[in-house]
């Protein structure tokens, strides 16, 4: 969803660049909310141009605005923006006042980016302002699953309970309120959180180069800490060492592997729909080689990808012929220079406008309807090393976009067992496909415009993610050990699942 923080610029040579680093210093010890340029503020007329700009391609072409009660909302959002906007504000500032805003959307795909700037910044920073310690979030608080600080003492596993004198608990809501997410539930939310925890607290609070916490280790002990940031050398923390699968093959998108505790229990993890679609032929003809008879698809932490090759995996599971199907709204997109849509996208859209309009030989094709128009998509069964045994889906918070899309299906098709979190992505569909990133006028800030609704055709559904049928949630202190306690419970509770 949102970039890691990188390196930052060049802008600032030699003693500029100095002088610059010791005023955001001395800032960020003044005003929580300083931006990563201290003069950087934006003056309301700029802002409530970009505001209104923005307001107009949304409204015209997103596709949640199909829905009149989002149009309705997107509006009265986008007002209150407006009034919030009528006073400076810094980049930072500006930009949680834009994800707030299009939070109204309801849709995953859609945020607000800082500027290039904000990133050509940080290139030159040494070291970075980003608070060091890498954490996996749930109810019951927050571990450090990373220690990047030049403190040794702190662990994989330790409790993290305040952030300069603030709860954890209070943070994560605050940086909640400006992450999106499908719908109305937080389960995306809470893993993004998780994953990028230094840049949205960076985005919440500001850069700064020190930091007091407050740490509970794992025998209970509560300690103070105060740690500066890394500047060069390795990481105090190691990676931990899986223990729960043994892997067959992998590549960087996809992992086929048998469970420790049962050789008979495969585990096809994908971490991303992506890469060399012969990958799939390799790995389901190595199952029937085993006589592998219940399969794990694992689409934990998948956030998506390419969305035909999502459907080239089921091809593989599914034993009848199937479709998807995708809507946006009649009409040329003119987005012209204040995005990145590429030739590609233009053509592709341009090849789904003229499909035929009449189903023949399971061929694509395009139909007007209600001022929307639909593709459909079909995709025969594979011809060999289909896979008939047992399935189990893995999901959880992770679990977005083209991923939550395979879940839907498998629901929808096979009636198989979902296990885990609910998913991240909506269980009635997801707006995807094609997502230009628009570049405001003025702020020059960014935002993702998705042009399709990915349609799960699922029936009346919540307007929330896919429920699983049996809850599972991971236990931490065995995860940051290298034990997968989800699928040790899978793989020991087979006749539990139907």
């Amino acid at each position: 969803m949102d970039r890691c923080v990188r390196k930052a610029s060049d802008q600032f040579p030699g003693c500029c660049m100095i002088a610059s680093l010791l005023l955001i210093f001395l800032a960020g010890f003044q005003n929580p909310l300083s931006a990563q340029h201290p003069d950087n503020y934006f003056v309301p007329k700029d802002m409530q141009k970009d505001l209104s700009w923005l307001q107009r391609k949304t409204l015209q072409y997103h596709p949640a605005c199909i829905d009149s009660v989002r149009y309705d909302s997107v509006n009265l959002a986008f007002e209150i923006a407006n009034y919030e906007a009528e006073k400076p504000l810094q980049e930072l500032q500006f930009l949680r006042l834009l994800r707030k805003t299009l939070i109204s959307l309801r849709c995953g795909h859609t945020t607000a980016i800082p500027s290039t700037g904000f990133y050509k910044y940080y290139r030159n920073a040494t070291p970075k302002p980003l608070f060091p310690i890498q954490v996996i979030k749930n109810q019951s608080g927050m571990y450090v699953r990373f220690n990047g600080s030049n403190d040794a003492s702190i662990s994989v596993g330790d409790r993290l309970v305040t952030i300069n004198q603030e709860s954890t608990g209070h943070i994560s809501e605050a940086i909640l309120d400006f992450l999106p997410g499908d719908g109305y539930h937080n389960t995306f939310k809470q893993y993004h959180l998780s994953l990028n925890f230094p840049t949205y607290y960076l985005f919440l609070k500001g850069p700064n180069y020190a930091y007091e916490s407050g740490i509970v280790d794992t025998a209970g002990r509560f300690s103070t800490h105060i740690f500066s940031l890394r500047s060069q050398g390795k990481s105090i923390s190691k990676s931990y060492r899986q223990k729960s699968t043994k892997t067959i093959f992998s590549d960087r998108y996809r992992e086929l592997s048998t469970l420790t505790s049962n050789p008979k229990v495969a585990c096809l993890k994908v971490f991303a729909f992506a890469g060399k679609a012969n990958w799939y032929l390799k790995a389901f003809k190595e199952l029937e080689k085993r006589g592998i008879n219940m399969l794990i698809l694992d689409l934990r932490g998948n956030s998506g990808g390419n969305l035909f090759r999502a459907n080239h995996l089921l091809s593989y599971l599914i034993p009848d012929t199937f479709s998807m199907c995708c809507k946006r709204k009649n009409g040329n997109v003119r987005l012209n220079r204040r995005s990145n849509m590429s030739l590609g996208m233009r053509f592709s859209m341009f090849m789904f406008r003229h499909l035929p309009n009449i189903e023949k030989n399971l061929r694509p094709t395009c139909r007007i309807e209600n001022d929307l128009l639909i593709n459909r998509f079909w995709f025969k069964p594979s011809s060999e090393f289909a896979y008939s045994g047992k399935l189990i889906v893995l999901m959880d918070g992770g679990t977005f976009s083209a991923a939550t899309m395979v879940a839907a299906q498998l629901r929808k098709k096979l009636n198989i067992n979902l296990v885990g979190d609910e998913s991240g992505g909506g269980a009635r569909g997801c707006n995807a496909m094609i997502m230009p990133t628009l570049k405001l006028p003025n702020t020059k800030m960014r935002v993702t415009l998705p042009l399709y609704f990915i349609d799960h055709e699922m029936g009346l559904v919540p307007f929330q993610g896919l429920v699983p049928d049996y809850i599972l949630l991971p236990d931490i202190l065995l995860k940051v050990k290298g034990v997968d306690s989800e699928l040790e419970f899978v793989a020991k509770n087979t006749r539990l699942l139907k």
